[in-house]
């Protein structure tokens, strides 16, 4: 059952894209969450090319909610993606990234929809789908994760095998 949870969660946030927001937003604050956003996702790649496992996670919900799909893999659950994470940090200590904000979609005051796209020192095109939530502390955490390799097959040892 703990499968559905991303499942569910996406749905959710694409309908209620999809409906009028229950509280307006102005264009400030629109703008606001915006950059609050954009810095947590530029914050995440930052950690990415630390390469820090515990960093990277740092960025993410700690839910069982928590979902990641890959071209190849499917991770439910703060505990399945960790696992991902340090285990290819493991096996390529040297990866760095690049990246780049396409566009960011502000869903409502608590949730927010950014699309990057770059590469990797192993991969030349990698696009990302980042569904952000607002924690109680203020902070944006990944709540939900795609990533592709557009136009290529993917190699067999990136992150999401």
């Amino acid at each position: 059952m703990r499968y559905w949870g991303p499942v569910v969660l996406l749905t959710t946030l694409v309908a209620s894209a999809c409906q009028p927001a229950t509280t307006e937003l102005t264009d400030r604050q629109r703008q606001a969450i915006t950059s609050e956003v954009n810095e947590a996702v530029n914050e995440l790649f930052a950690a990415m090319n630390a390469r820090d496992a515990d960093r990277v996670l740092s960025h993410y919900l700690d839910s069982d909610d928590l979902g990641y799909v890959g071209t190849l893999s499917i991770r439910v659950s703060r505990e399945g993606v960790a696992a991902m994470v340090r285990s290819f940090y493991n096996r390529h200590p040297e990866v760095t990234f690049t990246h780049r904000i396409v566009h960011t979609q502000v869903v409502s005051p608590n949730v927010a929809v950014v699309f990057t796209e770059g590469g990797s020192s192993e991969v030349e095109h990698l696009a990302w789908t980042h569904v952000l939530a607002r924690a109680e502390d203020g902070s944006w955490l990944i709540a939900y994760e795609h990533e592709a390799w557009p136009g290529a097959a993917p190699p067999t040892r990136h992150p999401g095998m």
